[in-house]
């Protein structure tokens, strides 16, 4: 009994190490949110988050709403330690890593985008730069 027990808290150990590896590195509270997000893997490297949806594209819909909801919603829920992280980009891909878009951000860009409510759309727009053969350029 107690072997079948010791086994199947091993197991459910494994599956949930399993399940963390495609955002290891990524700090919280972004960390734990992405899953909800139909994020497939992400990264983290010097306050730039590079995910990489479940998606064979990504539409300006999708990535609006990801922004919004995905990463700036936990700015509004969480800020002191969204703060902390020190992000300052997120891109977000399709699912080869091939297209997507770049959002430029910081936790102060959120905290504004938060008290505009539903026009959000514009604001974000302004701070997006399109990503190609897995490149994200830079915003002029």
């Amino acid at each position: 009994m107690k072997s079948a027990m010791l086994s199947m808290a091993l197991a459910c150990a494994t599956v949930g190490a399993a399940a963390a590896a495609p955002f290891a590195g990524v700090p919280e509270p972004l960390g734990g949110s992405l899953g909800m997000h139909q994020v497939k893997e992400a990264t983290w490297k010097n306050g730039v988050l590079r995910v990489q949806l479940q998606k064979a594209e990504v539409s300006e819909l999708v990535y609006y709403t990801f922004i919004y909801h995905g990463i700036c919603a936990e700015q509004w829920h969480k800020p002191e330690a969204f703060n902390k992280m020190g992000l300052t980009r997120t891109e977000v891909l399709d699912a080869t890593g091939a297209k997507g878009f770049a959002f430029d951000g910081d936790a102060a860009v959120c905290a504004e985008m938060g008290s505009m409510g539903k026009r959000f759309g514009n604001f974000i727009g302004e701070r997006t730069s399109k990503c190609e053969a897995g490149a994200c350029a830079k915003r002029k």
